[in-house]
Order: structure tokens, then C-alpha cells, then sequence
């Protein structure tokens, strides 16, 4: 179950990569190489709080795509 779970996540941040690069290097920065909201603003020479908001954003886009991707639930009544 794992594994399908890796693919899902993996497929989600495909699908953002495609429609939101910025968003996608924002998640790369943030949760891969571990760079703080400020140093990735330094980067980007953008405003801490749109670093924020896009991290918002960017979290928001991947939850739709992990939701629409995931299976139904097992029936709990059989």
C-alpha cells in the first residue's frame, strides 16, 4: 500500500510540475532541501509572504490531485 501511496505522490508532483513549475521548485526548496520560507524569498527575491502564499497554494493543488487520485474506500459494511 505504501508503494501506491509513493506513486500517488509522485504522479501529484508530475501534475505540478507541469501546471505550476515556480510552485513545484517552491516544494523542491521547501520540503526536499529543507530551506527556511525566508531563505527561499532571499532566493527568489520575492516577499516572505509570497513565499507563503504560494506555499499554500502549492500544498492546496497537490491535496485536489492526491484526493482525485485516490481509490475509494473498502465498502465497511460486507
Amino acid at each position: 500500500m505504501l508503494a501506491n501511496e509513493l506513486e500517488q505522490l509522485g504522479d501529484a508532483l508530475d501534475d505540478l510540475s507541469s501546471v505550476q513549475p515556480d510552485l513545484m521548485q517552491l516544494v523542491d526548496l521547501h520540503f526536499f532541501c529543507g530551506y527556511t520560507f525566508a531563505e527561499i524569498a532571499a532566493i527568489r527575491d520575492v516577499s516572505e509572504r509570497t513565499v507563503q502564499r504560494d506555499w499554500r497554494k502549492a500544498r492546496l493543488l497537490l491535496q485536489h490531485a492526491l484526493l482525485q487520485h485516490d481509490p475509494p474506500a473498502p465498502d465497511s459494511q460486507r
